[in-house]
């Protein structure tokens, strides 16, 4: 089984934020520089929502022990 770093409530809001970046980047009417910057974060929040495992909280020693 692969550690995690981070709980449930974290696990749904990472996911609820990537969801909504997303759906941003695929349907506001935005300049591609933000679209990219939106796509960026919403893989961000999916991946780290998906896996419940975030490197930015292993690099600084923050999250579940």
């Amino acid at each position: 089984m692969a550690k995690t770093n981070m709980g449930d409530t974290e696990q749904r809001i990472r996911m609820g934020i990537g969801a909504a970046a997303a759906a941003a980047a695929i349907f506001a009417p935005l300049a591609y520089k933000w679209k990219g910057l939106l796509t960026a974060a919403a893989v961000a929040g999916l991946l780290t929502g998906t896996t419940a495992h975030s490197p930015f909280k292993k690099a600084f020693g923050l999250g579940r022990r």
